[in-house]
């Protein structure tokens, strides 16, 4: 709370902090690669903690409102098989004091249970993020993963 306020503080006077750029980059990009950690390993809670309360996931044609219904989600996967989120060019700009916008790309790897191969990927694609400020440092207020390439059975 006190680092919030005192970077608005500084803000509003013009001072801004030579190293406030590198803060917001560190974290945010902290927040995309946390988000591929802990979803591959269904860790409900500590993804749901890179949200806002009032965050949405959306994912396909399927959004999640809420911390809570985001937490939801990932308790109620099938977690038999594997997964593997490879995040790379990962892009942010901060857009003022408070916000900063996002664009990762993700190549996105899943198994069956029981198995360690795969016929190729699951899906090559973008995540383009909103991320907020908060009392409890940055987080993601919105995120929308949006399909490049993907797997087709044959």
């Amino acid at each position: 709370m006190l680092k919030h306020a005192l970077l608005v503080l500084s803000l509003s006077f013009g001072l801004i902090p030579a190293a406030y750029a590198s803060d917001v980059y560190r974290d945010c990009i902290n927040l995309v690669t946390d988000y591929a950690y802990h979803r591959d390993r269904f860790d409900a809670t500590e993804f749901a903690n890179l949200f806002t309360e009032d965050a949405s996931l959306s994912v396909g044609s399927q959004t999640w409102e809420g911390r809570d219904n985001i937490r939801a989600r990932i308790e109620g996967l099938d977690k038999s098989g594997s997964i593997r989120h490879l995040m790379s060019t990962i892009r942010i700009e901060p857009i003022d004091e408070l916000h900063a916008s996002g664009v990762s790309y993700a190549t996105i790897y899943t198994s069956a249970a029981g198995s360690n191969s795969i016929e190729g990927f699951a899906i090559i694609g973008e995540y383009h993020d909103n991320f907020v400020l908060t009392d409890d440092g940055w987080k993601i207020s919105k995120r929308e993963l949006k399909s490049v390439f993907s797997y087709e059975d044959k």
